[in-house]
């Protein structure tokens, strides 16, 4: 029997070399994206995948992905939250829809999915939940305040959701990744220069990151057998940038 895994943020492409990855077993997947258009090439690569539209204006549309799992009478085993917006605003730029658009989308969506896949009738074979945090949550730096506390506050609640759930053995845990020049690492060629780059990449030990670092780590979480005792982890996957 295959696995079924529901990843959020499908669209990123840290999460489509992710999927791709996991393809090669035997799973399944449901599929949340805002912009289908996106997916096209994953599509082609994937045997009969559930796809939801989430819009985050509407937050009932996260109706739909309990009607389906209802309604197709599936259970889900593992959950991957890819979503994020990284902004460079400093202080005097911080605005209200800037704050409400970040944690939206880095926090609170992720509250909403957890809430809904962890009610009796849904969460029967879900044992791990893996959410996609960042350095920037452990270490400040300028123009990413927003950014940092967003995904500190998605840490706490991994932390706390994984203390809840333990007695029905759901494990909840996040990756603090560090700078990978890829997807939404990437467009931070578009606020740095050159030489701003370089020093960015110096600060990472072992230099940047690929996208296979975030799958191995991702792989391992989500283990029924090698990480069966993890739980309420934040593990660092950063090159030793946090050192």
């Amino acid at each position: 029997m295959s696995k079924l895994i529901l990843v959020s943020g499908s669209t990123s492409d840290l999460a489509q070399n992710t999927i791709l990855k996991l393809n090669k077993s035997k799973v399944r997947f449901v599929l949340l994206y805002r912009n289908k258009s996106k997916l096209k090439n994953l599509l082609n690569e994937l045997v009969d995948p559930i796809l939801i539209k989430i819009n985050d204006k509407n937050t009932s549309t996260y109706s739909n992905l309990e009607k389906t799992l209802l309604a197709k009478n599936l259970q889900i085993n593992s959950f991957l939250y890819f979503d994020g917006i990284h902004s460079f605003e400093p202080l005097r730029n911080i605005s209200d829809s800037n704050l409400n658009e970040s944690f939206n989308v880095n926090v609170f969506n992720f509250v909403r999915i957890m809430k809904l896949i962890t009610k009796n009738n849904l969460s029967k074979s879900l044992y791990s939940s893996v959410v996609v945090s960042s350095v920037a949550s452990l270490k400040g730096n300028k123009g990413v305040s927003v950014y940092g506390a967003s995904k500190s506050s998605l840490n706490q609640f991994v932390r706390s959701f994984a203390l809840e759930l333990s007695p029905r053995n759901i494990r909840v845990n996040s990756i603090i990744l560090g700078h990978i020049n890829t997807g939404m690492g990437k467009k931070t060629t578009q606020f740095l220069n050159k030489d701003q780059m370089k020093n960015l990449e110096n600060q990472h030990p072992l230099g940047f990151g690929h996208p296979n670092d975030l799958y191995n780590a991702i792989s391992f979480l989500i283990d029924k057998n090698k990480s069966k005792w993890i739980t309420g982890t934040n593990l660092v996957v950063d090159g030793g940038y946090l050192i």
